[in-house]
């Protein structure tokens, strides 16, 4: 159901990206260990875009690389591959 609500909220917006992968909060803080605080805080800063679906948040992995690159000290381009699979061997 949630799948089918965020491909036609993609397809209203005109977007071909029916099978972005989306993480949630929880996702999010196991991955960076972080609390729900500070990722309550990357959101109001609006550092890190995220989507709201019911009640739930959700982030897309592009939005997460993109806030790696430009905010985590010390990321380097040519590590992109390594949070890459990090991202996707934890979430499968």
């Amino acid at each position: 159901m949630l799948m089918l609500r965020h491909e036609r909220e993609t397809e209203q917006k005109g977007s071909s990206a029916i099978n972005e992968k989306l993480l949630d909060n929880q996702d999010l803080c196991l991955l960076f260990q972080i609390s729900p605080r500070s990722l309550q805080r990357y959101r109001s800063l609006g550092v890190l875009p995220y989507k709201r679906l019911g009640q739930k948040t959700y982030y897309t992995e592009e939005d997460v690389m993109q806030f790696v690159e430009n905010n985590v000290k010390e990321f380097k381009k040519e590590n992109v591959e390594h949070y890459l699979t990090r991202i996707h061997q934890k979430f499968k």
